[in-house]
């Protein structure tokens, strides 16, 4: 197998720490296969795999790295190996990720990822969500949209309370236009998937004839690399707490996941495919407007990101987190100001400085409502782990008609 790669290419990765002198390949994405780890001698050769380097040119650095051969008996194993762990950008991974995406179209619906990792006690969800549930605070408004986080249930729990406490009674919205931030997927653009999506208490379909004219309006199918969705759970965890809040309600969904609007290209494709976002947020709100359908928008998005967890080299400390807090609130007053493209603009001038990953979802959704519902921040919430050094801040903020 690796003699058919000449110039052997890692896909992105993430570095972790393993034994002395050891560390652990992994990927986000889920394509390859667990962990894999390697000595500081094979980390250095994988280092060169960047498509540039033949395994003659890696053979060579080595030498003049370490002083000693590296026989084709040790280098080839290893490409071989992490070929196999679909670790390497090659023929074997595009055969192995065509496979996964025939087998997620055909699948009937969106299969839930993880119900064990919903709740501390996966024996005991009911009763996990319904003392979350039960936190909210009381409300008259009627919604047209709201953002929750997508933050794990526990920790995410303040806000998520709020968000879908007694949801029923503030819409009648049977159809609810879902939109999460696409971590890890292949799409630089809006990407919607045609699937209803598995919940521990059944299907809940989606609207396939509103998908289908968001595509006239868009002139393109939103839906050509859907399986983006397969792992991503931003909004998987919406539609779950949905299906819990509404009970017997009938409604259905409609999935969009959301790149980031804040980088280079701004609100259009990094890549040029696709659809400009402010274009979708625009039709969207139109076509909510035009059809008889009453229709709810769920921002998933999650806010900061900080600690030496995601990279930071700054200790979380009171004062590091009351500057976070002052720039999420800086961002999330221009949307209650109904002003989502100074929200966009104050990430995208510090270079999104404090990674906030839902920047996608909120500004679809409040361009999507603008002028037409008026933003109230009910809550903020900074989710803090200090033995990791991990800081995810959430909101919970009500699109009000």
């Amino acid at each position: 197998m690796c003699d058919q790669i000449e110039y052997p290419k890692l896909r992105p990765v993430e570095l972790f720490p393993a034994a002395k002198n050891q560390v652990w390949l992994g990927d986000s994405t889920g394509l390859a296969s667990g962990l894999f780890r390697l000595s500081q001698p094979a980390l250095f050769i994988v280092s060169l795999m960047d498509g540039q380097h033949s395994r003659l040119d890696i053979q060579e650095q080595f030498m003049r790295k370490f002083g000693q051969m590296l026989l084709s008996e040790e280098l080839n194993p290893l490409i071989e190996d992490l070929d196999k762990a679909y670790f390497l950008d090659s023929p074997n991974l595009l055969a192995y990720r065509q496979q996964l995406e025939s087998d997620y179209q055909r699948a009937p619906f969106r299969k839930l990822r993880e119900e064990g990792g919903l709740a501390p006690d996966p024996h005991n969800l009911d009763d996990f969500l319904d003392d979350m549930l039960s936190q909210g605070g009381e409300s008259d408004d009627r919604i047209a949209g709201f953002i929750s986080p997508h933050l794990d249930y526990t920790r995410g729990a303040p806000c998520y309370g709020l968000s879908y406490h007694d949801l029923g009674s503030h819409t009648d919205a049977c159809r609810f236009v879902i939109l999460g931030t696409n971590h890890h997927g292949e799409s630089h653009s809006i990407v919607g998937t045609r699937k209803g999506f598995e919940t521990p208490w059944g299907i809940v379909p989606h609207d396939a004839g509103f998908m289908q004219a968001m595509d006239e309006k868009c002139g393109l199918n939103l839906c050509e690399k859907e399986y983006d969705h397969a792992r991503e759970h931003s909004i998987e965890l919406q539609v779950v707490l949905l299906r819990k809040a509404l009970g017997e309600r009938p409604f259905s969904i409609v999935p969009y996941l959301c790149p980031d609007p804040c980088g280079p290209a701004g609100t259009k494709p990094l890549d040029g495919r696709g659809v400009d976002m402010r274009a979708f947020a625009q039709h969207l709100g139109e076509l909510i407007v035009s059809d008889p359908i009453p229709t709810c928008i769920i921002a998933g998005a999650d806010l900061s990101h900080i600690g030496a967890f995601f990279g930071d080299s700054r200790r979380i400390d009171d004062s590091y987190l009351e500057e976070v807090r002052r720039i999420d609130h800086d961002a999330l007053s221009a949307i209650e100001s109904g002003d989502p493209e100074s929200f966009r603009d104050m990430i995208a001038a510090t270079g999104n400085q404090t990674r906030i990953c839902g920047a996608g979802s909120i500004y679809v959704l409040a361009t999507a409502l603008h002028g037409r519902a008026t933003a109230r921040l009910r809550r903020y919430h900074q989710a803090v782990t200090h033995e990791i050094q991990n800081c995810v801040t959430c909101a919970a903020l009500d699109f009000i008609r």
